[in-house]
C-alpha cells in the first residue's frame, strides 16, 4: 500500500489487544515519532465520535485515525490482530464488527486531500488482498501482500 505521498507502510503481525481502545493504543505506539504526542488521544476521541469498523465479508477491518494536525510525517500502519477485536461499525455505531485487520493511516492534510483514505478503503474492498494480508506470517510477507507481489 505504498502509494505516492503516503510515506512508509509499517506492518505488524499478530497484534494482541483485548479491546478497541487497546488496539488503537498499541497501534499508535508503533507509529513512534511519525505522529505527534497528541495523536493517541485524538485517535481515541475520534473513534468514540465516529466509529471506524467496516464489516467486510470474511475479515472486518477497523481504520482508526486522527486528524492531520496530529501527524508529524505521513505513514500507514497495517496490523493483523491475533484475535478479533470488537469495534463499533462505521455509519451504524449501535452495531459492532469483529475486526481482524487494523489499518491506521497517519496522513497529513495533503495526503488526505489526495484521496488517501478513499484509496485505502478502495484497496481494502478486495477480499483477496485482505486474505493475503491476514495470512502473512511476517511483516515482510505482509508488505509484499500489500504491494501485490506473489507469495
Amino acid at each position: 500500500m505504498n502509494e505516492p505521498g503516503w510515506g512508509e507502510t509499517l506492518c505488524v503481525v499478530g497484534l494482541r489487544a483485548a479491546t478497541d481502545r487497546d488496539a488503537i493504543t498499541l497501534a499508535a505506539a508503533h507509529l513512534g515519532d511519525r505522529v505527534k504526542p497528541t495523536f493517541l488521544a485524538a485517535a481515541l476521541a475520534r473513534e468514540r465520535r465516529s466509529p471506524t469498523g467496516l464489516p467486510f465479508p470474511g475479515a472486518a477491518v477497523a481504520i482508526p485515525h486522527a486528524e492531520p494536525e496530529h501527524v508529524a510525517s505521513p505513514c500507514l500502519l497495517v496490523a493483523s490482530l491475533a484475535e478479533p477485536v470488537r469495534f463499533r461499525q462505521m455509519g451504524s455505531p449501535g452495531e459492532t464488527v469483529l475486526a481482524r485487520l487494523l489499518v491506521m493511516p497517519a496522513l497529513s492534510a495533503k495526503e488526505q486531500a489526495a484521496a488517501g483514505l478513499a484509496g485505502i478503503l478502495e484497496r481494502l474492498q478486495s477480499a483477496e488482498l485482505r486474505d493475503r494480508v491476514l495470512a502473512a506470517a511476517t511483516p515482510e510477507a505482509m508488505r509484499a501482500a500489500l504491494r501485490g507481489e506473489a507469495p
